[in-house]
């Protein structure tokens, strides 16, 4: 046979099994279309079915009418309580609403519940904030004054560290109790300058006010001692603890709201004071060696000249002279007197004068005593109790 022949029954042979092949082929390429189809909207109901059965409160966003993001919980019977910063409401979510939101992988589900646990830490962050735990409590005050009544002695005061004194000379302590005194309080000050010296005036506590007040600051800025005679002139040792404190540091705090400095020396009104008080003293307590008892020479309106010139000598010669008209001051005596009175005042003005001419200097109650220490009664420079 040919071989043209033989080529054509070849061709021929291909082409009929062509004809039978292909279609089968084509047919079998179009077969599994439909089932990866099917398997793809099986796994979506899957995927839906999970993401609808997971968990029936799905955390998701929501954006309140005023702009701010609030944190809204899904709950299974469909519908959101929105648990953030904004005002709480109910949203109803619809079916079709909750599949849009929802997402179909278990990472996308993470980070859509990371916002609830922020929030919560920063709920819980802020929540001190607002309680007044850190407020001051109510105690914060007394111990405060407590505080303050114990460095009283270390706090600046009217009496600056004593320079030594000159064994060669003489001094007394001239001082003036139950004021201060609008007029005399200034006028004692102008007289002791006149001499060169100085004095301490007990003031009391409730006197301090209006020119009273001003009469005792001028003489603290011209060099004069300010003490502490109480608050009320009570008998201390006739009161309770809580009363007898009221009565020192009220005192104190008038005089350092006056002066701007808290005085340094007590004197007990009529020199009443129990040893226990004045052992424990933050002040040191000073009392008398010479007293003029001047306060029992008043002067009433009904004196005549002769009745006041009187009253004026015998408050000197209980100053200077003893019973016996003995001259009696002494170096390092402390001389009782007081400034309310207008024959002390007059009485005071003979007195300095007559001890300046006997050589007698003029100092006040810390510079005599030399800053003396607290826990004992001072009567003089010489002698005191402890």
């Amino acid at each position: 046979m040919k071989k043209g022949a033989i080529y054509g029954i070849i061709a021929a042979f291909i082409a009929i099994a062509m004809l039978i092949f292909l279609p089968v082929i084509a047919e079998r390429g179009r077969a599994p279309a439909p089932a990866v189809t099917d398997t793809a909207d099986s796994a979506a109901d899957i995927q839906t079915s999970k993401n609808t059965d997971t968990d029936p409160a799905t955390t998701v966003f929501v954006t309140d009418t005023d702009g701010a993001d609030d944190t809204a919980e899904q709950t299974a019977g469909g519908t959101q309580t929105e648990t953030g910063t904004g005002t709480t409401e109910a949203v109803t979510v619809t079916e079709e609403e909750t599949t849009a939101e929802e997402t179909t992988t278990a990472e996308e589900i993470t980070t859509v519940t990371e916002p609830v646990t922020t929030v919560t830490e920063e709920e819980t962050t802020k929540a001190p904030v607002t309680t007044k735990s850190e407020e001051p409590p109510v105690t914060t005050k007394k111990e405060e004054e407590t505080t303050k009544a114990t460095v009283t002695t270390k706090a600046d005061t009217t009496t600056k560290k004593a320079t030594p004194l000159d064994e060669n000379k003489k001094y007394v302590a001239l001082t003036f109790d139950d004021g201060p005194d609008a007029v005399r309080s200034k006028a004692i000050t102008d007289k002791m300058l006149e001499y060169g010296g100085k004095c301490t005036f007990f003031v009391i506590g409730e006197n301090i006010y209006g020119k009273r007040a001003e009469s005792m600051k001028y003489a603290y800025d011209h060099g004069m001692e300010i003490a502490l005679h109480t608050m009320t002139h009570k008998n201390l040792t006739k009161i309770t603890d809580k009363t007898y404190r009221s009565e020192i540091y009220d005192c104190a705090a008038k005089i350092d709201e006056v002066i701007g400095v808290w005085p340094t020396l007590m004197r007990p009104p009529g020199g009443n004071i129990t040893e226990e008080q004045y052992k424990n003293s933050e002040f040191p307590v000073i009392l008398w060696s010479i007293d003029t008892n001047d306060w029992r020479y008043k002067r009433p309106e009904t004196d005549t000249p002769a009745d006041i010139q009187k009253k004026v000598q015998t408050i000197v010669n209980n100053c200077l002279y003893d019973s016996n008209g003995k001259f009696q001051v002494k170096n390092g005596d402390i001389i009782l007197m007081h400034e309310i009175y207008e024959n002390s005042y007059d009485a005071f003005c003979i007195i300095i004068e007559e001890l300046s001419n006997r050589g007698f200097e003029f100092v006040t109650v810390s510079e005599l005593l030399q800053n003396p220490p607290t826990g004992y009664k001072y009567y003089s420079a010489t002698y005191k109790k402890g």
